[in-house]
């Protein structure tokens, strides 16, 4: 049973984290397609408009998923499969709700959101209008993944959120570039560029619904009830919520973080540096570019690595809920220690690779940043690389509470975390040798702090004992060796003149990142990071370990 357990959470985490990965890099291809239709400028009221969301959003995608994944995986467990769909019918009831509820808020209060609070005028509100409703589909959604993820059916989740992104990417750039050329010439061109952006997810979020729903009527054929119900007038929406609220309070944290951010960060940059304006946007300036270059080109590619675990975190809570309903507590411990050292096994490579190659990475995928912004995001991108490893931390160590039944522990956490955020934010952005470097600061304080806590308490609850070799030490090693050579060949490569300049200059690039990953997984094999039965569970594993041993 245990290695069936296994081998089920590796298979889901695998899926989730592939298609993620695929999802965040049609994201990066849609942000750098969307900076050449709408300009930095129009970007401007993208970024400030999606932290107000996404905090909107945390209501209905973070708590209540995670608390259908959890009672579902619970029925599931011992055949009660009316139960489980019980379970989803009323979360459905209850997201209508809530969707429906934040949508409205975020239409009508556009004006004053956007325009009064944001700072962002009549340009934000278009914008927020776009996409407030959004929340409502997005809500309904959650709800079918939190059914399927429950079950551990994870492709269902991974094809919407292909879906999601591919829609996203042809509606959101074709409106947008439609907006855009309307208005050419006037100084609301760039403001109804981003409403494009924004209405095109909109319209993401209703056709990935479709999809998701398709898939549920397939999967619900698959589960008959084993059993009868053992207790067909159970209340569900009450247990629910005493699992959702700590776990949405402490997801919430952040994004309410991250939308001081965006009323925070520009006005404690105002005064520092020289004016940076255009001819068509006379109010963007120097703040604004710093914020750009923050969220445009660095936040952008630090979150692709985060993709890859959070398909980890998404897959843990049912498979440790569902040992732990069996009283597995055996099953619970090498869960939560085999989630830890994958987690690490993807994250310090991936922070030490974004940091050793920041500026090539962003050259390959930004080709057309100007050099001002790129001046500010090389070294912004040398120090946020670092915050992967203790996302990675984050979000691993958190699934895996929550699916132990300890969902509280994580919002503390999480909320020291923030309040620290916050207050790095305050004393070193205003700081003319720091500025926009202080927001970097502030979130590797938060997610250092947070991911440090999460994993000793992790470790308290389960009572596993930790490989500290195994885990931390060996991904640290081989990482800084594989980071050596991957910069040691871009430096060669960029030597010989035909790759100096012009297209070709993504070849080095392209090759260091890809001898990173040869060099990666040979030195992971040959220093036994991973045991030969672990290998067995991670798909493609004993290929690796033969084609290493090569």
């Amino acid at each position: 049973m245990e290695s069936n357990q296994k081998t089920s959470f590796v298979k889901g985490a695998a899926i989730l984290a592939a298609a993620g990965l695929i999802c965040k890099l049609i994201g990066v291809l849609f942000r750098i397609f969307a900076v050449r239709i709408v300009g930095e400028p129009g970007m401007k009221y993208y970024e400030l408009i999606y932290p107000t969301y996404s905090w909107l959003l945390i209501i209905s995608s973070s708590g209540i998923p995670t608390a259908i994944s959890r009672m579902v995986a619970e029925r599931a467990a011992v055949g009660n499969h009316d139960g489980a769909r019980r379970v989803f019918r009323r979360s459905l009831l209850l997201l209508l709700l809530i969707g429906a509820t934040t949508s409205a808020l975020m239409f009508f209060g556009a004006g004053w959101l956007g325009g009064t609070v944001l700072n962002g005028g009549e340009g934000a509100k278009y914008s927020m209008m776009a996409l407030a409703p959004a929340l409502l589909f997005v809500s309904l959604l959650c709800a079918y993944r939190g059914y399927l993820q429950g079950l551990q059916r994870m492709t269902g989740t991974s094809v919407s959120q292909f879906a999601e992104q591919v829609f996203k990417f042809i509606f959101g750039l074709l409106i947008a570039g439609y907006l855009y050329k309307r208005y050419e010439g006037t100084d609301f061109s760039s403001a109804a560029g981003a409403a494009g952006l924004l209405l095109g997810v909109t319209i993401s979020e209703i056709l990935a619904l479709i999809v998701m729903m398709i898939f549920y009527a397939r999967t619900k054929k698959q589960y008959p009830a084993l059993i009868d119900d053992p207790n067909p007038r159970e209340r569900v929406i009450g247990p629910m919520l005493m699992i959702a609220i700590p776990i949405t309070l402490g997801a919430s944290i952040l994004p309410i973080a991250n939308f001081l951010d965006s009323v925070m960060i520009t006005r404690l940059l105002e005064g520092i540096g020289a004016p940076y304006t255009t001819v068509l946007e006379p109010d963007f300036t120097f703040a604004d570019l710093n914020y750009q270059a923050l969220c445009t080109y660095v936040r952008s590619i630090i979150n692709l690595p985060a993709t890859l675990t959070v398909g980890i975190a998404m897959s843990i809570v049912p498979a440790i809920s569902a040992a732990r309903v069996r009283q597995d507590r055996s099953g619970v411990q090498n869960l939560s220690l085999l989630s830890l050292k994958i987690s690490m096994a993807i994250g310090m490579p991936c922070a030490v690779g974004l940091s050793v190659l920041a500026g090539p990475i962003i050259k390959l995928l930004y080709a057309r940043i100007t050099p001002e912004a790129y001046s500010i995001a090389v070294p912004l991108m040398h120090v946020a690389a670092f915050t992967v490893i203790f996302i990675s931390l984050v979000q691993t160590a958190t699934g895996a509470l929550q699916g132990a039944g300890r969902h509280r522990l994580p919002m503390w956490f999480l909320l020291i975390g923030g309040l620290l955020k916050i207050a790095v934010n305050l004393i070193c952005i205003p700081m003319p040798k720091i500025n926009i470097l202080g927001a970097v600061l502030s979130n590797l304080a938060c997610y250092g702090v947070a991911g440090i806590l999460d994993t000793a308490a992790l470790l308290k609850v389960t009572g596993a004992k930790l490989n500290v070799l195994d885990t931390f030490i060996k991904p640290v090693f081989v990482s800084a060796i594989m980071g050596c050579i991957a910069w040691a060949l871009h430096m060669l490569l960029m030597k010989i003149p035909l790759f100096a300049s012009g297209r070709l200059t993504m070849i080095p690039t392209i090759a260091a990142i890809g001898a990173a990953i040869v060099v990666y997984v040979m030195l992971t094999v040959r220093f036994g990071m991973f045991t030969k039965e672990e290998l067995n569970y991670i798909p493609g594993g004993r290929k690796l370990a033969r084609f290493a041993r090569r």
